[in-house]
């Protein structure tokens, strides 16, 4: 894998763990998935729009990396329990909201940056 691949993985897992790791300080909620409203689809989006600013590509590094992240927070800081396999489920999906979050945002860099950078 190139160094990019790596970045742009290193980038999402951290911003996607950070959502887990804010979760008890904005919510009260050790588990974001928990909390009342849109904190979690919230957090990821922001993250997602936060890496694909950062690191635009490759795209799979994104999901992966948001996977990672969040499962690796899970894994690492919260009590793992019988429900665990179906959180990681759920894990795989709701990483779709970070990947479309990250894309648009890598897309948007990519498109008005390479612009800005010709002026």
């Amino acid at each position: 894998m190139k160094m990019r691949g790596w970045l742009t993985l290193a980038v999402a897992a951290l911003a996607s763990a950070s959502v887990w790791a804010l979760s008890p300080v904005l919510t009260g909620r050790a588990e974001p998935w928990d909390a009342n409203g849109f904190y979690y689809v919230f957090g990821l989006v922001m993250a997602g729009l936060l890496a694909g600013l950062l690191a635009p590509r490759p795209l799979w590094a994104h999901y992966v990396g948001a996977v990672v992240g969040q499962l690796g927070y899970e894994l690492v800081f919260l009590p793992v329990g019988p429900l665990f396999i179906l959180g990681a489920a759920f894990v795989l999906g709701y990483s779709l909201v970070f990947l479309i979050a990250a894309v648009v945002a890598g897309t948007l860099r990519m498109r008005f940056g390479a612009k800005s950078g010709h002026m």
